[in-house]
C-alpha cells in the first residue's frame, strides 16, 4: 500500500498541476474584461517605477511621484495614439493621389478574384427556381450603432481601470510588498528575492524595450525619409510600436513601409530597398542592440515566447501580444519560487 501511495504520487502531483493551469487560463479568458486592463495597468505602471523612485529619492512625496508617474505614462500613450492618428488621417487622404497605381494592381489580380467569387458561388449558392425572387438583406443600423457604443464604453472602461491600476500600483507597491514581506514569515527570505528578481526583470525590461524601441523608430523614420519614401514619421512609429510584439510585430512592421513602397515607387528595386532597410534595422536591433542592453534579462526561451504570444493572443487580442514577454517572465519568476510549479519555470526557461 505505501508503495502504491509513493508510486501515485508523482502522478497526483503532475495531474494537479495540469488542473491548476488549465484553471488559470480559464479564469483569464472568463475575467478578461477585468484582468486585461488590470495586467496592462501593472506593466505601464512597472515601466514608470524608476521614475518614481527617483522622485522619491529627491524628498517628494509617495503620492505626488506616483501622480506624476501616472500623469507621464497617459501622456506618453496620449501623444503616440494623437500622433499616429493623425498621420494615419494624412495618409488617409492622400490615397486617392494612389488611384491609377492601385487601379492597376487590382486589373492585375481582378480577374483571379472574380473567378474565385464564382466558383465559391456555385458551391454555396443554389440555382434559383423559376419565378423564385431572392431578397436582399439591408444593413441593420440599430445593431451596428448599437454595437460601436458598447464597443467605445468597453475601451473607455478599460482604460479607466488601467489608469486607476497605474497610480495604485505606484503609490501603493512599498506598502505592498512589505505586507506581502510579512505575511511569508518563514519564506521571507524567499518572497523578498522573488520581489526583487520581478522588480529587476520586469520594471527594467519594459523601460529599456521602451527606449530601445523609440531609438529604433527614430532611426527607421529618418533613414526612410532620407530614401524618399512618403509618410516616414508613419512607419517609424509603427515599428517602434509593433517591435513590443515578438515575432508577429517586426513581421507585420515589414508589410506597411513596403507596401507604401510599391504605391509610391511601383519598380521592384526600390520596393525591395525599402524591405531591406527595415530588415537590416531589425536584425541590428535584435542581434545587437537587444543582447548589448538587455542582455538575457528575462531568460526566456524562444519557443515558450512563440506560444505563449499565441496563447495570449487567443486569450485577450493584440492587448494580450503587447503584455506576453512581461506576463510570461512574471509567471516564470513565480512559479520558480514556488516548488510544485517549477516544472512550469522550467520549460519557460532558455
Amino acid at each position: 500500500m505505501t508503495g502504491n501511495g509513493l508510486e501515485a504520487s508523482p502522478a497526483s502531483g503532475r495531474a494537479l498541476l495540469v488542473v491548476a493551469i488549465a484553471t488559470v487560463v480559464a479564469l483569464c479568458w472568463v475575467a478578461r474584461e477585468v484582468l486585461m486592463p488590470t495586467a496592462l495597468g501593472l506593466v505601464l505602471a512597472a515601466t514608470a517605477s524608476p521614475l518614481v523612485a527617483w522622485l522619491e529619492r529627491r524628498r517628494v512625496p509617495r503620492y505626488a511621484a506616483a501622480a506624476l508617474g501616472t500623469l507621464l505614462v497617459v501622456a506618453v500613450v496620449a501623444g503616440v495614439a494623437l500622433v499616429l492618428y493623425d498621420r494615419v488621417s494624412s495618409f488617409s487622404d492622400e490615397l486617392p493621389s494612389y488611384q491609377d497605381k492601385l487601379d492597376q494592381l487590382w486589373t492585375q489580380v481582378r480577374h483571379h478574384l472574380v473567378r474565385l467569387q464564382r466558383q465559391s458561388e456555385k458551391l454555396v449558392t443554389p440555382p434559383r427556381q423559376p419565378g423564385q425572387v431572392r431578397v436582399q438583406e439591408t444593413v441593420r443600423w440599430g445593431s451596428v450603432l448599437v454595437g460601436t457604443a458598447s464597443g467605445i464604453t468597453a475601451v473607455l472602461a478599460g482604460a479607466t481601470v488601467a489608469l486607476f491600476v497605474v497610480y495604485f500600483a505606484l503609490d501603493e507597491a512599498p506598502r505592498f510588498r512589505d505586507k506581502l514581506v510579512a505575511w511569508a514569515g518563514p519564506r521571507r527570505a524567499g518572497v523578498e528575492e522573488a520581489l526583487d528578481e520581478l522588480r529587476r526583470e520586469v520594471a527594467q525590461y519594459m523601460l529599456n524595450r521602451v527606449v530601445l524601441n523609440a531609438i529604433l523608430g527614430v532611426v527607421t523614420a529618418l533613414i526612410f525619409t532620407f530614401y524618399g519614401l512618403e509618410h516616414a514619421a508613419v512607419w517609424g512609429l509603427t515599428t517602434a510600436l509593433l517591435h513590443f510584439v515578438p515575432y508577429l510585430g517586426p513581421a507585420v512592421g515589414l508589410v506597411l513601409p513596403t507596401g507604401m513602397a510599391l504605391l509610391q515607387y511601383g519598380s521592384p528595386g526600390r520596393v525591395i530597398g525599402v524591405a531591406a532597410i527595415y530588415l537590416g534595422l531589425v536584425a541590428l536591433q535584435g542581434n545587437v542592440v537587444d543582447p548589448i542592453f538587455l542582455g538575457k534579462q528575462l531568460r526566456l526561451s524562444a519557443m515558450a515566447v512563440f506560444l505563449g504570444s499565441l496563447l495570449w493572443f487567443l486569450l485577450w487580442g493584440p492587448i494580450g501580444l503587447f503584455l506576453a514577454v512581461p506576463l510570461l517572465s512574471t509567471i516564470r519568476v513565480l512559479c520558480r519560487h514556488t516548488t510544485r510549479f517549477r516544472a512550469v519555470a522550467a520549460f519557460l526557461a532558455e
